[in-house]
């Protein structure tokens, strides 16, 4: 696929898994056995791992919308600078609902095979987020 189609596919996957929730559609934009690397967890490789992943997320901000601000590609792979933003009303890993909004960004990097996103990794300011959760006293570092 040309670089310009892959930009394309992880497109539109952030738009109707993400931001739409159409979690259902995980099988067609990404393999069976796709790897997820997610600063701070332990990487795994299977489409469950990912839907579980992305549930939890969703399930915490349940008005989550993610924004490309850049992305660029070349050969098999599309990098892209992100920011999300959100209110916080279900559990995120372990920390209770605080209503609070907030901004996050991040970069993500996707490798593509036979026109699905075979691998995955995510770095997001989660210093941050926490921060902006109240989680951790802003400044601290």
């Amino acid at each position: 696929m040309s670089p310009e189609t892959n930009i394309a596919t992880v497109r539109r996957m952030i738009e109707q898994v993400y931001n739409k929730r159409h979690l259902d559609l995980i099988v067609e934009f990404f393999t069976e056995d796709v790897i997820l690397h997610v600063v701070g967890i332990p990487s795994s490789s299977e489409l469950d791992a990912l839907r579980k992943y992305i549930s939890q997320g969703l399930n915490a901000f349940p008005d989550f919308k993610l924004t490309f601000e850049d992305e660029i590609a070349a050969g098999d792979k599309v990098a892209a600078r992100w920011t999300m933003t959100g209110t916080q009303k279900g559990e995120l890993s372990g920390i209770p609902a605080t209503g609070k909004q907030v901004t996050e960004s991040g970069m993500s990097f996707y490798r593509l095979t036979n026109a699905k996103i075979a691998e995955i990794w995510f770095l997001a300011d989660n210093l941050g987020l926490m921060q902006q959760l109240g989680v951790i006293p802003q400044g601290a570092a």
